[in-house]
């Protein structure tokens, strides 16, 4: 839930911190940088935690991490500058990456050999419903805003949501038990049998079938984790990329007759200005229009066409016209960016922010309208992601590890590169996402299952938490990457290029032992 949290809030949230004069190019580069933040935090905390969880206990990790990230989460809502902000992340990531390692090595532990892939593969399957209840929960409360909850923007407000996990710990202290082959691998390791450690970092090199395995682990987990965190959980920005300078919709003109009464007659400079830009044709048959008619379609439709061409192709902002409009923080933002840098798509965007806001309630906000495609397409997403870890716990099953692997990466690559190359309407968002969320999650079902599957019991958790979450320091970079590169060159070539990391994936394939029906092994 938390990490859905983030993806959807970072935009609005860096926007609002940044404050004046925030570019596209500074909120992409602060952005990306609030992500890396974040995966530097989950890499560290999978390796203390890992360790923690061989050492101390799966369950004692688990409740330990529950409650520093959800915390933290709650706590970003308060951040009052975008540095706030990324230490807040990298507090967060500290423990959402402890979870795993301790979550999926208490599950490989536990449970009988032969239901192991299904109930490893199913835990992984179902946190996709954490991110979907964050999606939806996004439906209501709009993260870019400003004044939903007093005077938190609905970024805030959806962060504070995220302490609601916390609520779980005390059942889980309650009801899991630790599993007995930790507890037998702890008593050896206690009576210094076999002279083996618990838990040792330096193990996982000084042994050549463990050190082939890690790298092997390493392999695959850089590859999702660069196309999940470093693409493919960019998906609410390629919204934003796609519809920001979209045209007026029909159905975005709420109250045709007001809206034709207000620039018949303004009341305000601010619609003066906008009714000097209407061509004389326009302003003509707007005459004739009365609040209680109903306006007729093709006046409406020459309407709108006009207003889309002075919001496409002149400039609407005079300082004069809208200095008694009370315009939003963002709009007022948006006016500083315009006026230092010009740039055509910033003047299209607040354009059309000054013709809602001028003409309040008679057009629907643009703003509010992407938020909304934001939420429908991430929890298609993460739909898709429920889907596709079902999908890849069935392929481990009935063939192998190995399979399962290669037809998840290969199908990462496609889905990936088209879904950031095609997606341009609203109606590609609701095949586009879901596929997008299948591919790219499928390969964390199989981290859960082939993980703790090439670890012994007294290296498992630190085994798992380093190919998960400690590649996470070699994918951080990646995500700066994709900031830097979108300044350099369209974003969506960028997301195509990058997507290439999978063939890292299906290449480690090639030396990477198969595990199905094997016991899980021990030195």
């Amino acid at each position: 839930m938390g990490q859905r949290i983030f993806v959807l809030g970072r935009e609005p949230a860096m926007r609002e911190l940044l404050g004046a004069g925030a570019t596209d190019d500074k909120v992409w580069l602060w952005g990306t940088l609030a992500t890396t933040a974040l995966m530097i935090g989950w890499g560290t905390g999978g390796l203390i935690f890992g360790t923690i969880s061989d050492r101390w206990g799966r369950v004692k990790a688990m409740i330990m991490t529950l409650m520093g990230y959800t915390l933290f989460s709650a706590i970003s809502g308060f951040s009052h500058s975008v540095v706030d902000f990324l230490i807040y992340r990298f507090l967060f990531g500290l423990g959402v990456g402890g979870m795993f390692g301790a979550a999926t090595t208490l599950v490989a532990e536990s449970v009988p050999a032969h239901f192991r892939t299904a109930a490893l593969g199913s835990m992984q399957a179902l946190s996709a419903c954490g991110n979907m209840m964050a999606s939806a929960l996004s439906l209501r409360i709009i993260p870019g805003m400003e004044n939903f909850w007093g005077h938190f923007s609905g970024w805030q407000v959806l962060f504070f949501a995220g302490i609601c996990p916390a609520i779980l710990a005390p059942p889980m202290a309650l009801i899991l038990k630790e599993p007995e082959p930790w507890r037998r691998a702890k008593a050896e390791a206690a009576a210094g049998t076999g002279g083996k450690r618990v838990g040792s970092i330096a193990d996982l090199f000084n042994h050549p079938r463990w050190r082939h395995n890690t790298f092997i682990g390493i392999c695959f987990g850089i590859s999702g984790m660069v196309g999940l965190w470093g693409i493919a959980f960019f998906s609410p920005e390629l919204i934003t990329t796609a519809f920001k300078n979209r045209p007026l919709q029909a159905d975005e003109i709420l109250k045709p007759a007001q809206l034709c009464v207000a620039l018949s007659s303004p009341t305000n400079p601010a619609v003066t200005r906008i009714k000097e830009k209407l061509s004389p044709t326009v302003v003509k048959d707007l005459a004739s229009v009365r609040a209680e008619q109903d306006v007729p379609i093709s006046l409406q439709d020459m309407l709108r066409a006009d207003l889309n061409r002075i919001i496409q192709e002149d400039k609407i902002y005079d300082a004069e016209a809208f200095k008694d409009l009370n315009l939003k923080k963002a709009t007022s933002n948006l006016v500083e960016v315009v006026a230092k840098k010009n740039e055509r798509t910033d003047v299209v965007l607040l354009n059309r922010q000054l013709v809602e806001q001028a003409l309040p309630g008679t057009i629907k906000e643009l703003q509010k309208t992407i938020g909304q495609y934001k939420g429908r397409g991430t929890l298609l997403q993460d739909v898709g992601a429920l889907i596709g870890m079902f999908a890849f716990t069935f392929v481990a099953a009935y063939f192998n590890r190995r399979i399962a692997f290669f037809c998840s990466f290969a199908l990462c690559l496609f889905s990936v590169a088209f879904v950031f190359y095609s997606l341009k309407s609203e109606r590609d968002i609701y095949w586009m996402y879901p596929l997008l969320g299948f591919a790219t999650l499928t390969p964390f079902a199989g981290y859960s299952i082939y993980f703790p599957e090439i670890f012994p019991t007294r290296l498992r958790g630190t085994g798992v938490g380093f190919c998960y979450n400690t590649v996470r320091y070699l994918a951080a970079p990646f995500p700066l990457l994709l900031g830097w590169l979108s300044t350099q060159m369209p974003f969506r070539r960028v997301a195509v290029i990058m997507s290439c990391i999978y063939l890292v994936g299906i290449v480690a394939l090639i030396w990477a032992p198969e595990t199905k029906g094997k016991p899980l092994p021990e030195d």
